[in-house]
């Protein structure tokens, strides 16, 4: 039976590295960005002899892919977690509209009266009210949603571990609305308190750039009757 003969430009392809394609590994989930780690980790681990260049190559590449691993992971929590929260966040950002439009009135009603101190008083309720709208609507995605109208709750008031959660969760939502504050004093809020008043649906890109989406009506869980809705609604009362 003949010998093989080995071609030596294979050997010394394969002593270099093979290219790494890793294009077709973004944007196609966790599972084949992690396959795809695990491949040039091996490879690299096979060949510790590889030249400097295809080393630089390697490297790059696994942390380019550890960035979009990241990043994929990052955007499948958001899914899961504004599919937990939809419902919540719908009905709470109602009650926002709805608090403010009275707000706005009210503002309208007391300006008119000339009063100064009662003027201060509504203006500052207004900005309250103002905050509380874009809260609902930028609170993070990739975060536990921390309810601006939490209903009572049954845990042990008393219990140390329930009452150190309660103070987290209070932290964060005073920090939350703080950044919110901010954002509307410098102007940077991304998006109009008037879009979100006549129930605009508001996406944002990422939590990162706040970028805003607009389209024409808010996002509503999938109810076919009127009155499960105001029964819902009624909930946060």
């Amino acid at each position: 039976m003949p010998k093989t003969v080995k071609n030596p430009k294979n050997n010394k392809s394969r002593s270099r590295g093979a290219p790494i394609q890793v294009a077709e590994s973004i944007g196609s989930g966790s599972a084949k960005i992690k396959k795809k780690i695990r491949d040039i980790e091996r490879l690299i681990k096979k060949n510790p002899n590889l030249p400097a260049d295809k080393k630089i190559e390697y490297d790059r590449a696994l942390k380019g892919l550890k960035v979009e691993l990241q990043n994929s992971q990052v955007q499948n929590k958001a899914k899961v977690l504004a599919k937990k929260y939809h419902m919540v966040r719908f009905f709470e950002r109602k009650k926002a509209v709805r608090k403010l439009k009275n707000l706005r009135k009210e503002f309208e009603r007391i300006s008119q009266t000339g009063i100064r101190k009662d003027i201060k008083k509504a203006r500052k309720q207004l900005r309250h009210g103002e905050i509380d709208l874009a809260y609902v609507i930028l609170f993070p995605k990739t975060e536990k949603y921390i309810s601006l109208y939490p209903s009572p709750n049954d845990e042990d008031q008393t219990d140390p571990n329930v009452i150190k959660g309660l103070k987290i969760t209070e932290e964060r939502r005073r920090e939350f609305r703080k950044y919110i504050e901010k954002l509307m004093e410098e102007g940077k809020l991304p998006f109009s308190i008037d879009d979100a008043l006549q129930g605009k649906n508001i996406r944002l890109d990422n939590d990162k750039t706040q970028k805003a989406v607009l389209t024409e009506e808010i996002d509503a869980p999938e109810q076919k009757q009127d009155e499960q809705q105001e029964e819902q609604d009624d909930f946060f009362e």
